[in-house]
């Protein structure tokens, strides 16, 4: 605003010092004295304010109107910039001159700084319009979009797309995804939608177990991120170990290993009291068996990767003779008659790597199996039915495979890994429509 000397000085010599202010704002732009440039204009715009009516239209035209375009490009290219205070300049100049297309070709790029591409783009639309003959608008835009569907499809890939399936566990066809590398599954990322609808909820995790049971996964899988997110807040980090056990094996069964991969991986970076070691032992167990079965699918070195982790999951769940290697150590677990749910989709995993015909015959005691393990649960015996329907499926036993799954769907009905599974079996048998369905359900 201007001080109380400088309404006392005659308006039109105003007028003249602002024309001062603004040449000396564009030699110094020319030079790239970016600040001094900034701090030329906006005194300039300072001193036509409040001016008589005879002046203001004349000086609005010819002197305030470009001071404020010109504010606003410097605005955009200081270091750090400053998008807002161009967007404010911007709409300025288009409340007074709608078609402007400095203005609007500005705003766009204002826009885009700060974060809000769906405006911008219809800007730059607007700006080509505008200016027809102006490659460096055009290019602008075709940029934009194009980083947009970069955006969108990764977007899908993560979260979005949850109904977008592949193959899942073990099955064929897996080896044309794309393999991640160990740096991939450490700096792997959760979704960060700009609204989540559960994040004021009470009990989130609550609601996602509720979700789940209702077979409404895409809400369940918002709803853990959000117990997760606020148990992270509190540093409740059993809990926040808990829901990221959960969340994970919800992904695992959308098929979304590479996000499950980040849940486990989560379960070991927050260090806990030493009080609270024993309690936050058994939930980095399981997240150490969950994570050799995403790294079957998702590592660029399944084999080194799942034995090292299956050999610390034996030395914290199986103490014991660890000279021995992880495979001879899960035999001799069997042989004494230590056998689990757990241990035998350990072995199987093992046993996998190396091709060996026994693969379904362990998958299958991990079947049959009813104990205190992670997987002898009853609420994760479908999970072992759609690993053993992915075993025979893979050495051609199709149609044993379906059965198997209709047993994986009867204890899950809504079972998107199961059903995509299921769906490729029923193709290689030519029953193309039910095939179909079973896409469809997933």
């Amino acid at each position: 605003t201007l001080r109380p000397s400088e309404e006392k000085i005659d308006p039109a010599e105003r007028v003249e010092k602002a024309k001062k202010l603004k040449e000396e704002g564009n030699a110094k732009f020319k030079t790239e004295d970016l600040p001094g440039a900034r701090k030329a204009y906006a005194e300039a715009l300072r001193l036509t304010q409040k001016l008589p009516e005879d002046l203001a239209l004349e000086a609005a035209v010819s002197l305030r109107r470009p001071v404020q375009l010109n504010l606003a490009l410097v605005c955009l290219r200081l270091d750090p910039s400053q998008p807002m205070r161009a967007l404010e300049l911007c709409e300025e100049v288009l409340d007074a001159e709608p078609e402007n297309p400095k203005a609007t070709y500005r705003k766009a790029k204002a826009l885009l700084e700060l974060g809000e591409e769906k405006e911008a783009e219809f800007e730059f639309v607007r700006a080509c319009k505008l200016m027809p003959k102006d490659a460096t608008v055009r290019k602008d835009l075709e940029a934009l979009r194009k980083a947009m569907r970069k955006d969108k499809a990764k977007e899908q890939e993560t979260f979005q797309g949850l109904f977008q399936k592949s193959p899942g566990f073990a099955s064929e066809g897996r080896q044309t995804q794309q393999r991640l590398t160990k740096q991939d599954v450490d700096d792997i990322y959760f979704h960060d939608g700009k609204e989540n609808p559960y994040e004021g909820a009470e009990s989130p995790q609550d609601l996602a177990s509720g979700f789940q049971k209702e077979g409404r996964l895409e809400d369940a899988a918002q709803a853990w991120e959000v117990a997760m997110g606020r148990s992270a807040q509190e540093e409740d980090w059993l809990s926040h170990f808990q829901y990221a056990l959960e969340y994970g094996v919800l992904l695992m069964d959308l098929n979304i290993d590479r996000l499950a991969l980040r849940c486990f991986n989560t379960v070991f970076e927050r260090p806990v009291e030493e009080s609270l070691e024993e309690s936050a032992k058994p939930l980095r167990q399981h997240a150490l068996l969950l994570k050799s079965i995403c790294l079957l699918n998702e590592s660029a070195d399944a084999q080194a990767e799942i034995t090292e982790c299956l050999q610390h999951w034996l030395q914290m769940a199986h103490k014991g003779e660890h000279q021995l290697s992880p495979e001879e150590r899960l035999l001799q677990l069997r042989e004494q008659g230590t056998w689990t749910a757990d241990t035998a989709v350990a072995l199987g995993l093992l046993q996998l790597l190396t091709g060996q015909d026994s693969v379904p015959e362990t998958f299958a005691s991990a079947v049959v199996a009813e104990d205190s393990s992670f997987f002898g649960a009853e609420a994760r015996r479908s999970t072992r039915w759609n690993m053993l329907g992915a075993v025979l499926n893979n050495r051609g036993f199709h149609e044993q495979a379906i059965e198997v799954w209709r047993h994986a769907l009867q204890c899950q009905p809504q079972y998107p890994r199961a059903l995509v599974n299921m769906a490729m079996a029923q193709l290689k048998c030519g029953s193309f429509l039910a095939a179909c369905a079973s896409q469809a359900q997933a």
